[in-house]
């Protein structure tokens, strides 16, 4: 049975800060990473350096010695949220999880990690040949990298060129008794503060806040684990937005690759608001969300911009408008997006739009004419214009929908109140 103290490996000196763990079940790979770590700590004391890192651990600041240890000893963590989506992506051109302990594998997530931003690798590769490594990273206690994937990809693509002096990575060593919601709160908190979450894209950041909650954390921890002012409502916002884009790659049929849904996520947004706004009105059955939500997943796909996007909560609002929106349904249908894609090739090459679109553009004119309702002369002029550019001569005309089309159109005409001038 081995044996650990609260407070991890005893690397700083400092007497155990808790009680003993007792961790007989730890696995043997895990036990010879941290025996190794101790063991070259043990031998290199020049490898402890006069500074700290600090992380929040069971609540609390603790400041961790740094270290200085060889590359090897030290390994990329696979559940880094920064490029989550990115290496779920390579999993599936794998078939299989990497293990970043294994030589090749380590080299796929390291290529990986420099083509996630090449202008920012070349930086920090610019950055680290010029000054070194400025910022500690942070490491469990058998090695994996909490924070500094990034750094640890610059260095070791440096170390692989020859120049050996790269082939070390300063880190702090978190203790073995850490746990899942330590751990996501350690890194969140660190790399996703207001002013850097950026770096993570919009996907990523969802990803990582439902890693939070699928560990445990409620929506308010998360909110407080991250610096810069998330709130509560932020944080379910997100997780709903996460549900979303998780429905939206089932519907076609690419469920958890969410690289597929990296180009949509500003529609997502709107998705999310227009769907809380129509769940809030009297007549907006379950039903009825299910088909809003399915149509919308296929305008989306099909290209509307996310500006005309936005026009769907009024097509929802107003019930003529909304009944002529739910004849995209039957062009709404859960299906591989190779197909989805071939339909849409399919139009594009006919010079028109896919059935959902054009029904979701006719919507958008039906939007245009209510707004004009009260200024026939605007109106009556777009319908001339129209009329005019009819062909008169065309063999559609027979067709039996365009007769009645016409015929309706005569009645409307008709209905119309005579000229009252003398």
């Amino acid at each position: 049975m081995q044996v650990t103290k609260a407070c991890g490996l005893a690397l700083d000196g400092r007497q155990p800060c808790g009680s003993v763990i007792y961790t007989p079940h730890m696995p043997t790979g895990m036990m010879n990473r941290q025996g190794a770590i101790q063991e070259y700590v043990d031998k290199n004391p020049d490898c402890k350096l006069p500074k700290t890192v600090s992380v929040m651990l069971h609540g609390q600041r603790r400041d961790l010695v740094v270290y200085r240890l060889p590359l090897e000893m030290t390994f990329y963590n696979i559940k880094n949220g920064r490029f989550a989506a990115e290496y779920a992506e390579l999993v599936k051109k794998e078939g299989r999880e990497l293990d970043s302990t294994n030589v090749d594998d380590a080299a796929k997530i390291q290529k990986l990690l420099a083509g996630l931003n090449s202008n920012q690798h070349t930086m920090l590769q610019n950055d680290v040949l010029k000054n070194g490594q400025k910022d500690p990273g942070i490491i469990t206690h058998d090695g994996f990298v909490i924070n500094g994937n990034r750094r640890r990809s610059v260095l070791e693509e440096l170390a692989s060129a020859g120049q050996s002096k790269f082939a070390y990575i300063e880190v702090g060593i978190l203790p073995s008794n850490v746990t899942a919601k330590d751990l996501w709160m350690i890194e969140a908190g660190i790399q996703m503060a207001r002013n850097v979450q950026l770096e993570y894209g919009p996907i990523n950041e969802l990803l990582k806040f439902k890693e939070g909650y699928d560990v445990g954390l409620s929506a308010i921890e998360i909110a407080e684990s991250i610096y810069g002012g998330f709130k509560e409502k932020d944080i379910k916002k997100k997780l709903e937005e996460h549900k979303l884009v998780s429905e939206y790659l089932n519907f076609i049929h690419e469920p958890g690759n969410f690289q597929k849904a990296k180009g949509v996520h500003e529609h997502i947004v709107y998705l999310r608001n227009i769907l809380d706004d129509f769940k809030n009105k009297s007549d907006a059955t379950r039903d009825m969300i299910a088909i809003a939500t399915r149509i919308a997943f296929q305008i989306i796909h099909d290209g509307v911009q996310a500006r005309e996007f936005r026009r769907l909560k009024n097509m929802l609002e107003r019930d003529a408008v909304r009944s002529e929106l739910w004849e995209a349904l039957e062009y709404s249908k859960p299906e591989p997006s190779r197909i989805k894609m071939q339909k849409k090739r399919d139009a594009e090459q006919n010079d028109a739009y896919t059935e959902s679109r054009t029904i979701f553009n006719n919507c958008v004119d039906s939007l245009n004419a209510l707004k004009d309702a009260k200024n026939p002369e605007k109106l009556l002029g777009k319908a001339l214009k129209n009329l005019k550019a009819v062909d008169t001569d065309h063999a559609s005309l027979a067709n039996p929908n365009i007769v009645g089309m016409i015929d309706e159109a005569i009645g409307i005409l008709n209905s119309f109140k005579s000229d009252p001038r003398p």
